[in-house]
């Protein structure tokens, strides 16, 4: 026969939650530790002050040096220095910029320092250096891209599209992008480089650009051919060249220049004709 329970079902045995992270649990005790140390060592500094003026500096340096030290001991030093974003950058070179040696103290790192040092790196754009808890210092940067050659007192420099320059790097590996020549040149450079875009393959001829008078480009192309660019309006200018060139392969025939600078028609000069091998002596 089926019995009643007086005092109802049993209820369901609860399950033990979830154990947490041993280093968690201790990073988040530590932290708590030190916002209580840091508090009450911000009221007793103030009473000192009162009573003792010009002592709270360097009661807050024992303060900070005292925190820095229960971090250490709870194994808060730097034991990996992680990098991303980079390609063209070493990595050694990065590590070397950061200035910090492994088992420093995470909390003795100056992060803006570090972010500062690796910027100065020349294929650096921008850079963030961040501590992940418990023994980490996360590297993340954006590289430059370069897009041209800068032509400066006589010798070429690598340049992005902002202008900046990538130093310090060998041009072995980048004789295919365009030179720029001229004063105020790289200013303008944006620009020209949104116009030429719009052909990739126009642009690919492209040996130089020189930035002429202050005023306008001539652009130079890998069969000689030169284009002269009006002052303004480049992108309607560089959609004329490209019809240019196709309607007359004028990459592939003897035309030595295309004048663009008239808004109404475009004018073509041809080579001079060779002289015959006889009479060139």
């Amino acid at each position: 026969m089926r019995q009643l329970s007086l005092f109802g079902t049993r209820k369901e045995e609860a399950r033990p939650a979830p154990r947490r992270s041993v280093s968690r649990l201790a990073s988040r005790r530590l932290l708590k530790w030190a916002a209580i140390t840091l508090a009450g060592g911000g009221i007793i500094a103030g009473a000192i002050w009162v009573i003792q003026p010009g002592t709270l500096k360097g009661i807050a340096d024992e303060i900070g040096a005292g925190f820095v030290a229960a971090t250490v001991n709870a194994g808060m030093t730097v034991q990996r220095i992680h990098t991303e974003g980079q390609g063209r950058t070493p990595p050694k070179a990065v590590h070397a910029a950061v200035g910090v040696e492994l088992g420093t103290p995470i909390f003795d790192v100056d992060l803006d320092a570090a972010r500062e040092r690796v910027q100065a790196i020349g294929w650096v754009e921008s850079a963030t250096v961040e501590r992940h808890l418990p023994s980490t210092l996360h590297v993340r940067i954006v590289e430059r891209t370069p897009v041209a050659l800068w032509q400066r007192n006589q010798r070429l420099v690598m340049v992005d599209r902002a202008g900046a320059e990538i130093a310090g790097e060998t041009l072995d590996q980048y004789t295919h992008l365009p030179v720029i020549v001229g004063d105020g040149a790289l200013r303008h450079m944006p620009t020209l480089l949104d116009a030429m875009a719009s052909d990739p393959a126009l642009s690919g001829r492209v040996e130089a650009a020189i930035w002429i008078g202050g005023r306008r480009w001539t652009i130079h192309f890998d069969n000689g051919l030169e284009a002269k660019l009006p002052e303004s309006d480049i992108g309607s200018a560089w959609a004329r060249l490209v019809r240019e060139v196709g309607d007359h392969s004028l990459l592939d025939g003897p035309i030595a220049v295309v004048d663009l600078r008239l808004p109404d028609r475009t004018i073509l000069r041809a080579r001079p004709p060779e002289l015959p091998a006889d009479d060139r002596t």
